[in-house]
């Protein structure tokens, strides 16, 4: 039987490219912060600068928010920061909030845990939400502060040159090319970050060898929202399976492959779909399903020593990079810089 595949119930806006007034190659305006990515992390350091009355631009190198399958369990901690934010009203209506999970050794359930949920806190200990909409959420709040907060798409920095007291950026756009100055530069360019490379900096850790699988799919289930893990489960014995559930009957899988396979060929969709009908027949999952997106990835526990270089802050991936696992991936950016005139 075939599985055809099936797009995300998501469509993004796609934005055009602007030039601010220029002479002679040279944006005019000196600026506070330039925020340097517009993922999670970038959006919410332009949104908390705003709340302190200060004017950011955000360079966004893409045309829209993110595409594919990304982070997707957002904590109680960072609902706390989107709340302050103003933009969690969206986080919580189209979110899946969950307070617990189950574990499972082969066919026995080992594990059930419930996390603190009761009706005098006003947010879940769990939410699951898609990246491309915790983007959007992030840009609308964004959007709404367009008197401090100037976002700039497909604009992609090429070269920074920080100095005593600022920095010169270069900006290269489908519209033309520019430079501009900085008084901070606020670094949440991502795990593969341009200001990193470009300031010749180097994470430290460790880079772990096991590879895991992501595969997003389309399920209708009545099945709870729950953090499941399946150790050693006949659908990938010798290792591990995660599920969650997500909004619009997506649903997030990820297995770990084992010792020994060839990761070039595991993602390939030929040898992904078997795997995940293996799984969910062990689930006792038996409708129609399709399979949307599949990934690769492998862990890491890395760091700059320090997340500020001059005039250069660094935050979210492009200051570390974390094991996802314990829903570390997003949820571990919230601790952004602050930075306030004067600084």
């Amino acid at each position: 039987m075939s599985v055809e595949f099936k797009p995300y119930p998501f469509t993004a806006t796609t934005h055009a490219a602007s030039l601010p007034p220029l002479e002679a190659g040279v944006e005019k305006l000196r600026h506070p912060v330039v925020v340097v990515g517009g993922g999670p992390v970038g959006y919410c350091t332009a949104l908390g600068l705003a709340n302190h009355g200060v004017k950011v631009v955000l360079l966004e190198a893409d045309d829209s928010v993110c595409f594919g399958s990304r982070a997707i369990c957002i904590s109680r901690r960072s609902l706390e920061i989107v709340e302050r934010l103003g933009a969690v009203g969206g986080f919580l209506k189209a979110g899946l909030p969950w307070t617990g999970g189950r574990s499972f050794y082969r066919d026995a359930q080992v594990l059930h845990f419930k996390m603190p949920a009761d009706e005098n806190q006003k947010l879940p200990p769990m939410v699951n939400l898609a990246q491309y909409s915790i983007e959007q959420f992030l840009l609308d709040a964004s959007e709404a502060r367009s008197d401090l907060i100037d976002i700039r798409w497909q604009s992609r920095l090429t070269s920074i040159d920080v100095h005593e007291d600022g920095a010169r950026l270069s900006v290269a756009t489908p519209a033309g090319n520019y430079t501009m100055e900085a008084d901070w530069v606020v670094a949440a360019d991502g795990g593969r970050s341009f200001l990193r490379d470009a300031l010749a900096l180097q994470l430290k850790g460790t880079s772990y060898e096991g590879r895991y699988i992501i595969v997003d799919i389309l399920l209708d289930s009545q099945r709870p929202t729950e953090r499941l893990a399946y150790f050693d489960p006949a659908c990938n014995p010798g290792s591990t399976v995660l599920v969650h559930k997500q909004p619009d009957n997506v649903w997030r899988i990820d297995y770990q492959l084992r010792d020994g396979e060839d990761p070039d060929e595991a993602v390939k969709p030929e040898n992904v779909i078997p795997r995940v009908r293996s799984l969910l027949g062990m689930m006792g999952e038996t409708g129609e399903w399709n399979p949307i997106w599949i990934g690769i990835y492998k862990a890491n526990a890395l760091t700059l020593e320090s997340y500020r270089h001059g005039r250069v802050l660094f935050a979210g991936d492009a200051a570390h990079l974390v094991p996802i696992f314990g829903v570390r991936g997003a949820n571990s950016g919230s601790t952004t810089p602050t930075i306030s005139p004067g600084s």
